[in-house]
């Protein structure tokens, strides 16, 4: 089956509509735009009537596959679909990801989520072989040079020393541990070749995906493969990709409440959230409550409402 770019995500659910359900799901690339669409999916693939019975959502970092595909396997008690959704999940990571991941932990202790920075730190120490020990208390410095930045894409250097070793302490003081690996992937690959049963779906997502390997191919072949991923990086070209998902977010969201947005107060707010789709939804919807009766939004509303939200800048000057 073809990989879907997130722009035709609507022709995926026009198909469940009419009856064509897939056996497999997976939901790859930007959080926010993953979990809306799999929102959307779910709905259409479960009847809310039947979502309690029917659906099963399973959280990817306490996940166990064993379970999860004895659980596809197994019809629903009242009959019906049955679909289990596995959110975030580990299976796609690998040594191929370590920099991408080391990048996200480091986004998310900036942005102030000490929890997922501390998960993501400690799926980077899982596949290089290195315990919390071994990064705690200043450790990191007797790591080799060309293997701490083979491992993490940057170089070692005392601005690593704060973020690091705050995410660090924070693991060991809420007594999270470096996950074992496990081949999961071998399991799915495996269950994919024989098939689910005809009325059962599996929803996988992941924000990290390494697409060489061979479970990735395989999932292209049995399933439905939506790619969310949008770019990073400062260039012209990555600003302006950037900003059309931005737009097309402020507009949704605008439209679905009757308001609009003046220019000037749309480059205000993009400037001061950054490429966050979850700070630009909630602000927007704060400044649509601000706003009350009124059907446009301006840039004064921004100026009096808006918060700080900004990781990178989208802009500048």
């Amino acid at each position: 089956m073809p990989v879907y770019d997130k722009k035709d995500f609507p022709q995926v659910l026009e198909q469940v509509a009419q009856g064509s359900v897939a056996p497999l799901y997976f939901l790859h690339g930007e959080d926010y735009l993953v979990k809306s669409a799999l929102a959307q999916l779910t709905e259409i693939l479960v009847p809310e009537s039947q979502r309690s019975t029917n659906l099963e959502i399973v959280d990817g970092n306490q996940a166990d596959f064993r379970h999860i595909l004895d659980n596809v396997n197994t019809f629903a008690l009242f009959g019906g679909r049955k679909v289990v959704v596995v959110q975030d999940c580990r299976i796609f990571y690998s040594r191929a990801n370590l920099p991408t991941l080391y990048t996200k932990s480091k986004e998310a202790h900036e942005a102030g989520d000490l929890e997922v920075a501390a998960r993501l730190l400690l799926e980077v120490l899982a596949y290089a072989g290195w315990s919390l020990t071994d990064v705690a208390d200043g450790a990191w410095r007797d790591i080799p040079t060309d293997l701490w930045q083979q491992t993490t894409g940057v170089e070692r250097d005392q601005a690593e020393v704060s973020w690091l070793e705050a995410v660090v302490d924070h693991a060991g003081s809420t007594g999270m541990e470096v996950p074992k690996l496990r081949d999961d992937g071998s399991l799915l690959e495996t269950a994919l070749q024989e098939g689910f049963p005809e009325e059962q779906s599996l929803c996988l997502t992941t924000d990290t995906v390494d697409k060489r390997r061979s479970l990735y191919r395989l999932m292209e072949k049995k399933g439905i493969v939506v790619d969310f991923g949008v770019a990073s990086g400062s260039s012209r070209q990555v600003r302006s990709q950037q900003e059309k998902v931005l737009r097309n977010l402020a507009q949704e969201t605008l439209s679905a409440a009757g308001k609009t947005i003046e220019p000037e107060a749309l480059a205000l707010l993009f400037e001061r959230t950054g490429f966050n789709l979850w700070a630009l939804k909630t602000q927007l919807e704060k400044l649509m409550s601000f706003a009350g009766e009124a059907t446009l939004v301006t840039r004064e509303h921004v100026e009096d409402l808006s918060d700080q939200f900004r990781e990178e800048p989208l802009y500048e000057l």
